[in-house]
């Protein structure tokens, strides 16, 4: 009996211990003193993180942390809104851990939360919870706003591609974008990056023909490369006709293309007429059209005389009409010049052009005048034509009684049956300058090494004449020789004088009559350059002979 007594005041006092450390039997206001001495608050778990927003891409990870100080024995829970998705708890043989989520994305590393590639759906609130025993619990909330970055996409507003309007017109161009972050939108026309304006509408007022084209809108938030789409915008008017070139040169039995280039909204009717207002006889003659360059093209085959005149390029639609005029020619081209700036003779000069005429060159005018003279003074005169197997022909004219070094302006145009070219170029040229030029370097010098043969090579070479038929050359004074010698430019008529003394005793003929010693009879002219040259180098070689003879 004394042994059952026993045993139930054991059992009352293990319930009593029991009580003091929260147990489920065991409640009531004197259970907080037993708890706050068995748990004070240092030994309480602390989150140690504050509350953050998260921002990611499409697809990226990411971990949402939640670090923990002395979590113990209790319990850590992660829910998204009011989801849990997982429980940790410490039982001290290891760490336990319940997944209530089955999405196979959700992942933990140690108290932290892992997302393996954020999807849409999983913009929420995330909260990292901590709960003590009753009666007393603590609680810190890690609020994570999954922000999904989208990639832009971009497309006409009521996929819109094309827009009609007439001109003077308004036109409200709009574009439909989504992403995530919003996309920034920007407006350019094709063929230019210069910016129109920002925003998913622009708006075109009093439209005009050069506003047509497609306009492209640019969505980019960031996410991934911008996107466009485009909006063709068509303003109608009327059409604006230019040609391609306003005469076209060709010949009998030659081929001809005349052209010219519409701008019109909607595509206008294009036809060609005669200059009398004939349309063009469609059996002979051939129209094409390029799409590309909006090119309407009248082509011959083979030109005939009748053939030659103006076309009408007309072109209409119910905006309006417009037309251009076009020549067909069979006259020369203009002349092009091809001789030197600067000539080789002090009064003379030789004229070389080219011309391109499908037909023989009849003639060619030609009018020149000096630069001092006034405009009216032109000098004109004609001269023969050419013909040629070709289309090219090519000419020179040699003008005379020029004045030395003077500048000189010409004007020449081509003509043949069907008319005189245009001028559209005036050439100029000057002539040669004996003043100004300079003599030769090796005369520069006031030392002059004696060497007899090769002055005599030198007088041989220049004057034209061989050694054997040389005179005999006279005696000049040593004195006089010398003083040519040591300054040959000092007084350059002095020297000519000598030179022709010695000429008159020896019966030599002039320089400019020597004739070339190479078995021929030609004769040739020396320019004054070439004259003073020879008057020197015989001077300075009889002026040597005589000093050591």
């Amino acid at each position: 009996m004394w042994m059952l007594s026993l045993c139930l005041v054991w059992i009352y006092g293990m319930g009593s211990s029991l009580g003091q450390v929260g147990s489920p039997w065991h409640t009531g206001a004197e259970s907080d003193y037993y708890y706050e001495q068995l748990h004070p608050e240092d030994d309480l778990p602390v989150i140690t993180t504050d509350e953050q927003q998260f921002a990611v891409n499409l697809g990226e990870p990411l971990i949402i942390p939640c670090p923990v100080h002395n979590l113990g024995q209790f319990t850590l829970v992660w829910r998204r809104g009011n989801q849990i998705l997982w429980v940790l708890q410490d039982r001290g043989e290891g760490s336990f851990v319940q997944v209530v989520s089955r999405d196979p994305r959700i992942n933990r590393n140690g108290t932290s939360l892992i997302i393996n590639g954020v999807l849409p759906d999983d913009e929420s609130i995330y909260t990292c919870e901590i709960s003590t025993n009753p009666p007393r619990s603590i609680s810190h909330t890690l609020t994570v706003k999954v922000i999904v970055a989208v990639p832009p996409t971009v497309y006409p507003a009521n996929n819109r591609t094309s827009m009609l309007i007439k001109m003077g017109g308004t036109a409200n161009l709009t574009c439909t974008v989504t992403g995530n972050p919003m996309p920034k939108v920007t407006w350019t026309k094709e063929g230019s990056t210069q910016p129109l304006g920002e925003g998913v509408a622009l708006t075109k007022t009093n439209a005009k023909a050069e506003d047509n084209g497609i306009y492209r809108c640019t969505a980019d938030n960031g996410a991934g490369d911008p996107v466009h789409s485009s909006i063709n915008l068509q303003v109608m008017h009327p059409p604006d006709v230019m040609v391609d070139k306003s005469e076209v040169y060709s010949g009998v039995s030659y081929d001809a293309t005349l052209a010219c280039f519409v701008n019109a909204t909607p595509r206008p009717q294009v036809k060609w007429y005669r200059e009398n207002g004939s349309p063009v006889d469609p059996l002979r003659l051939r129209v094409a059209y390029d799409t590309i360059n909006r090119k309407h093209s009248l082509q011959f085959d083979r030109v005939r005389k009748d053939d030659f005149g103006y076309y009408t390029c007309n072109a209409s639609n119910f905006m309006g009409n417009s037309s251009a005029l076009v020549r067909l020619t069979g006259r020369p081209k203009p002349v092009r010049f091809s001789s030197p700036k600067l000539g080789e003779k002090d009064t003379k000069y030789t004229l070389v052009w080219e011309v391109e005429s499908y037909s023989p060159v009849l003639a060619y005018n030609i009018a020149y005048r000096n630069e001092t003279d006034s405009d009216e003074k032109w000098v004109n005169f004609t001269v023969p034509g050419t013909t040629s197997s070709s289309m090219y022909h090519s000419k020179e004219h040699t003008l005379t009684d020029l004045e030395p070094g003077a500048s000189y302006y010409v004007q020449i145009s081509a003509k043949n049956e069907f008319g005189s070219s245009d001028i559209n170029e005036t050439f100029a040229f000057t002539t040669f300058d004996p003043v100004g030029t300079d003599p030769p370097d090796d005369l520069l010098h006031e030392e002059v090494i004696p060497n007899t043969d090769q002055y005599q090579d030198v007088v041989s070479e220049v004057g034209g004449v061989t050694e054997s038929q040389a005179p005999p050359l006279p005696e000049v004074d040593i004195a006089t020789a010398q003083s040519s010698i040591i300054s040959p430019t000092d007084n350059m008529t002095e020297m000519e004088e000598i030179f022709q003394e010695i000429f008159k005793e020896n019966e030599i003929p002039p320089a400019e009559k020597a004739s070339v010693s190479d078995g021929t009879s030609e004769t040739f002219s020396l320019t004054p350059r070439e004259k003073r040259a020879q008057m020197v180098a015989l001077v300075t070689a009889i002026s040597l002979s005589s000093f050591f003879f």
